[in-house]
């Protein structure tokens, strides 16, 4: 099921392109901003604008997770009545939504790995040439980012909770209604 659930994500080029788009960008906001927020923590007791930007970035996150849901179920009626027409059942098409928006987000943490590295490479190669001294080696740190990753997958349950609900009300007779038209 998840090989299908990957290929049906890269079927959808489109979305799929703009919601990795979005889940990279949060996932690497979120992680810069709880890498400034862990050491402030320590510091103050009050909430710091580290720490306000965190919690926009959750939001966002669990927004953005529930509409991606809501997209891949609303758009794909058809498409998942039809596959109820031929046998699949409702735990069937919940394993095939919930690993496409899985699939998504990983795809996004590992995208927000990959420009970390390219980034700290190039900033080291960069110093060791004596090109920028005073840039900071390290963007982020790896712990916040697979935290950040860890707590955005954590955030795709209540999506899934979502599709539960969507594909529970897909009903077979709607890959049918439109066949003569």
């Amino acid at each position: 099921m998840w090989r299908k659930a990957i290929l049906l994500s890269l079927r959808e080029k489109k979305v799929f392109t703009i919601f990795t788009l979005i889940y990279t960008v949060l996932i690497f906001l979120t992680s810069l901003f709880w890498d400034l927020a862990l050491p402030n923590a320590a510091r103050s007791s009050e909430l710091s604008g580290a720490s306000l930007f965190l919690a926009i970035f959750f939001g966002a996150s669990l927004f953005l997770s529930l509409l991606y849901a809501w997209i891949l179920v609303s758009r794909k009626r058809r498409v998942w009545a039809t596959f109820k027409c031929i046998g699949y059942t409702n735990k069937n098409i919940i394993s095939l939504v919930s690993g496409m928006i899985l699939f998504t987000t990983i795809i996004g943490f590992f995208v927000v790995i990959e420009v970390l590295f390219h980034y700290t490479a190039a900033i080291t190669y960069l110093q060791s040439a004596s090109i920028f001294l005073d840039m900071p080696v390290i963007l982020i740190r790896l712990l916040p980012v697979i935290i950040t990753s860890a707590l955005f997958i954590f955030v795709q349950v209540l999506a899934f909770i979502l599709v539960y609900r969507k594909v529970l009300k897909v009903r077979p007779i709607i890959a049918l209604k439109k066949v003569g038209e």
